[in-house]
């Protein structure tokens, strides 16, 4: 966290590069959507699931439109979510993709049976990226106020804090005894995840910011 945050203030104070940015935390709450919609099945879903996957597409929705902002409602540059148009963002997914096969992995000796198994990954996979999010977006909002930006992402934040509390609740409910040593493992699993992408996103950054400097 300390790498990325001084990575934040070079990368907020160039509109194009800022603007690929947030849209790679765009792709990332979309790849959040896009995975719960795969893993909820409909006999496990209820109200506070289907607002789960309403509010992340909506946190989705608004960091695109922030990022379409930041160059001047002009979409070129952040149309889509490719790796053209966004900050490591392929590692960014792939930070996403590897906190998931983890847990996945460290679910393996509870013997869940579908669609119990993809129930339990959604809701330790979740519990550790809100984690993660709750750690990150504050010191996003911090830079963004340093830099007089045009958006802020406190309500993302006041989303991801409950999401946060009400994964927590589930997963102590879910794993009883065995939750201590889980969320020790998933986070540690979680941390190497996570140091990968900061490494994959401050390159980026340094070379996109050498070339505009060049």
């Amino acid at each position: 966290m300390g790498r990325l945050a001084a990575a934040l203030p070079g990368i907020v104070a160039e509109p194009f590069l800022h603007a690929r940015m947030v849209n790679t935390l765009s792709r990332m709450e979309y790849v959040g959507v896009r995975k719960m919609l795969k893993a909820r099945h409909v006999d496990l879903l209820d109200l506070d699931g289907v607002m789960h996957i309403v509010e992340e597409a909506t946190h989705a929705l608004r960091l695109k439109k922030a990022a379409i902002k930041l160059l001047g409602g002009v979409e070129d540059g952040v149309r889509t979510y490719s790796a053209a148009d966004t900050l490591a963002g392929d590692g960014a997914e792939a930070y996403l993709q590897g906190v998931d096969h983890g847990c996945e992995e460290l679910l393996a000796s509870f013997n869940f049976e579908e669609p119990a198994r993809s129930e339990a990954n959604y809701l330790l996979s979740s519990f550790i990226i809100e984690i993660r999010a709750e750690a990150f977006y504050p010191m996003y909002e911090q830079a963004l106020q340093d830099a007089g930006a045009p958006f802020s992402v406190r309500s993302i934040l006041k989303d991801e804090v409950r999401h946060l509390a009400e994964m927590t609740e589930r997963t102590k409910e879910l794993f009883g005894e065995a939750w201590t040593e889980l969320m020790d493992a998933a986070v540690a699993e979680e941390s190497v995840c996570f140091e990968g992408w900061v490494d994959v996103i401050s390159q980026a950054a340094e070379k996109s910011l050498a070339n505009l400097q060049a």
